[in-house]
């Protein structure tokens, strides 16, 4: 069951990413909120091995497939919290424009993807392992997922501030999903519910970038009188 959610799943991410690319061509190319397009093809390639998994097999072709999905997620999903300051940018949040605030947002960033390569290198040791039909290599531990946990705390302040100013609850409700999916694993004895929860995140994360946009559009709009 598990390896076709992934595949639906792979199928949705390749939908998201279209979407993606019309909202960067409407706004333009130049854009930090752009970076979703980055997180998405992360996700996608993802999702898509773990699919492929069982296909491949063991071996050294798979072990570095899998690598890859470590690395991707290192370097990638950090870039979520410069999406989340420019959700207040976007909201026209004064503050957030301020160098003040622009600083420690690239500091944070870089943090969080320097913290992840140090602590990914050492301990990148894969063993593949089967889970409900999918074929994977994973590492024996995990430590505190520093990075995650800051990301999500990131996303989770900003997705307020955005509620109060646009009035748009939406990307809050995905951030909140990443808690509350997981309980599917509980009911269903199934071991993607950490996936699925990223995907109505990206589904979140899209449809604000697309409302912002909107909002953006109709404020350039001149009003005749």
């Amino acid at each position: 069951m598990d390896t076709f959610i992934y595949f639906l799943l792979s199928i949705a991410f390749i939908f998201l990413f279209i979407i993606g690319i019309f909202l960067a061509k409407q706004n333009g190319w130049i854009d930090v909120s752009n970076v979703l397009l980055l997180v998405i093809v992360a996700l996608l390639y993802d999702n898509g091995i773990l699919v492929l998994g069982k296909f491949i097999g063991e071996g050294d072709l798979l072990k570095a497939l899998n690598e890859l999905r470590y690395w991707l997620h290192a370097f990638v999903t950090p870039l979520l919290v410069l999406f989340a300051w420019h959700t207040l940018v976007n909201a026209n949040i004064k503050w957030a424009s301020k160098k003040i605030v622009q600083f420690p947002t690239l500091f944070l960033t870089l943090f969080f993807i320097i913290y992840e390569l140090l602590s990914l290198v050492p301990n990148l040791s894969l063993e593949p392992t089967w889970k409900n039909g999918v074929l994977s290599y994973t590492k024996n531990e995990e430590g505190i997922p520093v990075m995650i946990i800051g990301v999500s705390t990131t996303l989770l302040i900003t997705s307020i501030f955005i509620w109060w100013k646009q009035r748009w609850p939406w990307y809050f409700v995905g951030i909140l999903s990443m808690g509350i999916v997981p309980i599917l694993n509980f009911l269903l004895q199934i071991d993607a519910p950490h996936n699925i929860s990223e995907f109505l995140l990206i589904v979140a994360l899209i449809a604000t970038k697309a409302y912002q946009q909107k909002i953006a559009l109709i404020h350039e709009k001149p009003h005749l009188s």
